[in-house]
């Protein structure tokens, strides 16, 4: 009966820890369902800065969108210059020549001086 009683209390000791291995086996699936609660919470976090990134982009092309509608603007101007041009090119020739003349007018003027003198 002592055998008996000595084998129970081992059962029993043996039952308790099963007990705690049951116990420990518990929290060790409450860890790994938090761990890949983490492991997704780390998925969404990258999928974030995708989209942070996705958003500087769009940012970036809306900027640049800004500076082609400014571009654009500038466009009839810049015919219009282009237009211009050849009026500009003839101008700086008449003013070349208007030059000249200026140059001629004062030799003539030197002439007219020294043939006064000539003739006094």
């Amino acid at each position: 009966m002592l055998k008996l009683s000595l084998m129970l209390t081992e059962l029993l000791k043996l039952s308790l820890i099963v007990t705690e291995l049951l116990k420990l086996s518990l929290i060790d699936t409450e860890l790994l369902k938090l761990s890949l609660m983490l492991t997704e919470l780390l998925k969404l976090s990258l999928i974030d800065t995708e989209l942070l990134k996705l958003s500087l982009i769009d940012t970036e092309l809306d900027k640049l969108s800004l500076m082609l509608t400014e571009l654009l603007k500038l466009s009839p101007i810049d015919n219009e210059l282009l237009k211009l041009s050849p009026i500009v090119t003839e101008l700086l020739k008449l003013s070349l020549t208007n030059t000249k003349i200026h140059k001629l007018t004062l030799i003539l003027n030197e002439i007219a001086k020294q043939s006064i003198s000539i003739t006094e």
